[in-house]
């Protein structure tokens, strides 16, 4: 297990090494007389970076399983003088970074759990889900499950932001690689201080995504996922027991 470990913490560090330094750097400051269409694309942006993510395949983990590591998240901004706009930032990438763990249940259940910050503007994001098996899958089958999930974003000047998920996803396993995609939809809500007479925003976007896992010393998780008409990109490293 230790060696496991090891491998993890190394592989988080350069992890967030790689990280856009600018996608990392924003704070939530809504400026005088924001507009209201600034605020739901926006709001678009935002949905996309801070849904729950799979970043795993949908295969169980079993009664016995466990699974912890570290992610990353990055959403290009549609436009940045939105957010010029609307915050007096020039913004043109978002993202954050975390840990996030699982845990495996009786019947082809899985629990699991994220929580991540925005480094160097503050803010913070909780989540979590609930995955079921449709079929575990095998040497010659694959896994198919359905996943609900729940985040609340808080911490940040002048907004909230909290979302709902559900997809489909399936896998198939080759060795130390298992490739996944899913379809799905995510309700998302965002809600401006009363100060600026901005109205709450539903944010329902459907979404895509497409990524593979890699396991040796430990497991590197790679995703591409499209909300709406936003690309993001996910990367995860971890150990699963």
């Amino acid at each position: 297990m230790i060696p496991k470990l090891r491998g993890a913490a190394a592989a988080a560090v350069l992890l967030s090494m790689c990280l856009p330094v600018q996608a990392m750097d924003f704070d939530f400051d809504i400026v005088d007389n924001p507009s209201q269409d600034d605020f739901r694309e926006v709001g678009k942006d935002l949905v996309a970076l801070l849904n729950g993510k799979a970043m795993t395949p949908p295969e169980p983990g079993g009664i016995l399983g466990f699974g912890i590591g570290a992610f990353a998240s990055y959403v290009s901004t549609d436009d940045s003088q939105t957010w010029q706009r609307l915050t007096g930032e020039d913004i043109d990438s978002i993202g954050l970074a975390g840990i996030r763990a699982e845990k495996g249940l009786p019947f082809g259940v899985d629990v699991g759990a994220s929580y991540a910050r925005v480094p160097g503007g503050g803010g913070k994001l909780v989540g979590g889900e609930l995955r079921y098996a449709l079929l575990e899958g095998s040497v010659v089958t694959p896994a198919v499950g359905l996943r609900g999930t729940y985040t609340r974003f808080s911490g940040v000047d002048d907004i909230d932001f909290d979302s709902y998920g559900a997809d489909l996803s399936i896998s198939k396993g080759f060795g130390p690689l298992t490739p996944y995609a899913g379809v799905g939809y995510v309700w998302g809500r965002l809600e401006a201080d009363e100060q600026f007479g901005l109205a709450d925003e539903d944010l329902d976007e459907s979404r895509f995504f497409v990524g593979a896992r890699a396991t040796l010393v430990v497991g590197l998780t790679a995703e591409y996922e499209r909300v709406g008409d936003r690309d993001g990109f996910n990367l995860r490293v971890g150990v699963a027991f």
